[in-house]
């Protein structure tokens, strides 16, 4: 496997797979970019092509294409392989099934699921028409995998216990064991099957529809949370929509996976959907790494309206612009689509007006008041209920000052008069929400100026070792940390840094063209010493005081004393040449 992972080093530069995820620009012989992974306004996430390695001063992310990938997709090492090894074109082959971890078995078995309710969906005609009647094209069928689970209480269960275990089966969500017995049956029986796949594509879960309608049996069933699977985690279609996003520099959410089926269909590929669960912290955050942008495209009935609103606090508060679309009464984005079967293909030229005609929150949610409130008093008093907190959650104040305007401006009032109205909302409502990512890391510890100097002088070094010409010279600055700090503590300091990383983009930030730098060099050293002079003269001012303290004897007292003048007195001399 090593040799694999050197092929895909050897083919992929960090810089060209990064790019694929987020926005780069050039910054010396480095690249940067608002961090993927954590919520912020000033790029501090760098790349570097001559390490092929990355670092974020803002939340210490760091590592090479292989963590990148791993973080910013949700995947393990065996996930980002397989991408990355498909982005290569490097073959991913096992040595052993023992190669393949428990994760990877689960992976297996539902991928051989959806075989078989693919095979099962291509025997049953009434079930394919069905899908054709609904708007759905054979290729969109067969793009997205849809299958379909028969009646049978365990038909899938037999086929896949030939391979898999009962426990591996069951772990995935796909069987389910009778009450009060030992045996198990199918979740799925008599349903439209959509897989759910995660950011990379593998199948993860599904999403099963009655396809002859009872009142017994729930329209949807979905799969339990696993191991592989939780739905406040993956949006059902980003795997397809996550490049479309970011070239659009938009992103579409819709409920449901008809919806979504038949906006991708419509040629709208950056659509995303829910998926039988609300708008979540981590969903926002996987939409954010690719766009600020966001157009909700909820059903029109009271409970997609309301849940836009919800969605709509979870967009602004993460920083982001979001947009609602206004579709007719009763209607939602796959009825609207459908009409594309017409042969004027009115339901593609709708819906792309619907998409182009969204309206940001603040005037999506005024304009319904206004055309279902005709009472001024009340509409005042409910537009200050349910429109000033979206305002509120604004960060951008320029944005902020804009919408205070639009509010004004449609219900007759002034501007001061809108500004004192919102500086009485709570700072609860007008907080931050809790960031989302993929990857977790701890505070930076402050450090202190000994510290600081000694990680900068290190950083330098370690650089300047790293190229082919340095611009110091490293043998006199070695000598001279080895004067100060001692051989053992010197040494130590350019071979076991744990923040390497960090180090290297710094000082690649800061002196990169520095023509300076053998200059400063020298002056981070001599601040170094006079760190350690302060240190020492505090120890013996200490002691000094203890013995005096203690009545020692004068010859202990003048030693101290003598020890401390002559530290003072090379800390003048070192202060003197610096200034």
């Amino acid at each position: 496997m090593s040799s694999q992972v050197e092929q895909i080093k050897e083919k992929l530069g960090i810089v060209d797979v990064v790019s694929q995820y987020v926005k780069l620009e050039k910054a010396g012989s480095n690249f940067r970019a608002r961090c993927p992974f954590h919520n912020e306004k000033t790029p501090s996430f760098f790349v570097s092509p001559t390490r092929n390695s990355y670092y974020c001063f803002g939340c210490n992310a760091k590592g090479d294409v292989f963590s990148f990938v791993e973080a910013f997709e949700g995947l393990d090492f065996v996930g980002a392989l397989k991408v990355l090894g498909e982005k290569a074109g490097v073959q991913i082959v096992f040595e052993n099934k023992q190669d393949k971890d428990e994760k990877s078995r689960l992976y297996s078995v539902m991928e051989e699921a959806i075989v078989f309710f693919v095979e099962s969906l291509k025997k049953n005609t009434e079930v394919q028409k069905y899908l054709k009647d609904r708007g759905l094209e054979g290729k969109t069928v067969t793009d997205w995998r849809i299958g379909y689970a028969g009646d049978s209480w365990s038909s899938l269960y037999d086929h896949l216990k030939k391979t898999y275990s009962v426990q591996e089966i069951e772990k995935v969500g796909l069987i389910k064991k009778k009450e009060g017995g030992a045996e198990y049956y199918d979740r799925f029986r008599g349903r439209i099957m959509f897989p759910i796949f995660d950011n990379s594509g593998r199948v993860v879960a599904f999403s099963g529809r009655i396809f002859k309608d009872d009142e017994k049996s729930a329209k949807y069933i979905n799969s339990p949370e696993t191991v592989l699977f939780s739905k406040s985690k993956i949006l059902y279609g980003y795997d397809r929509a996550k490049f479309s996003i970011r070239k659009l520099n938009f992103s579409i959410v819709v409920e449901g996976q008809m919806d979504l089926l038949m906006s991708h269909q419509a040629g709208f590929t950056n659509t995303v959907a829910l998926s039988g669960t609300a708008l979540t912290g981590d969903h926002i955050g996987l939409l954010k790494r690719l766009s600020e942008n966001i157009v909700l495209a909820f059903d029109s009935d009271k409970a997609g309206v309301a849940s836009s609103g919800k969605s709509a606090v979870m967009g602004l508060q993460s920083g982001m612009d979001v947009k609602v679309t206004h579709l007719k009464d009763g209607e939602d984005p796959a009825d609207v689509i459908k009409k594309d079967l017409s042969a004027d293909k009115a339901g593609k030229e709708e819906w792309k007006g619907a998409i182009r005609d969204a309206k940001h929150i603040v005037e999506f949610s005024l304009n319904i008041l206004l055309e279902t409130v005709d009472d001024k008093r009340k509409l005042l008093l409910e537009a200050s209920k349910t429109v000033l907190p979206y305002i509120a959650r604004i960060s951008n104040k320029i944005d902020q000052e804009h919408f205070i305007s639009i509010f004004a401006g449609k219900l007759g009032l002034s501007d001061s008069v809108v500004r004192e109205e919102l500086s009485k909302i709570p700072d609860d409502i007008k907080g931050q929400v809790e960031e989302h990512s993929s990857t977790t890391v701890s505070p930076k510890e402050k450090l202190n100026k000994k510290d600081s100097i000694k990680d900068k002088i290190a950083g330098i070094l370690i650089w300047q070792k790293s190229l082919r010409e340095s611009a110091i010279d490293i043998e006199k600055t070695e000598k001279e940390l080895e004067r100060i700090m001692g051989k053992e503590k010197s040494l130590h300091l350019t071979q076991k840094q744990d923040n390497i990383e960090e180090l290297l983009f710094e000082v690649e930030k800061i002196h990169e063209n520095d023509e300076r730098l053998d200059e400063e060099v020298g002056e981070l050293l001599s601040n170094l010493e006079q760190e350690y002079l302060k240190e020492e003269m505090e120890r013996v001012s200490t002691e000094l005081r203890s013995v005096e303290a203690n009545d020692a004897e004068d010859k202990k007292i003048d030693e101290l004393t003598k020890k401390h003048k002559e530290l003072s007195d090379k800390l003048s001399n070192l202060a003197d040449k610096g200034t």
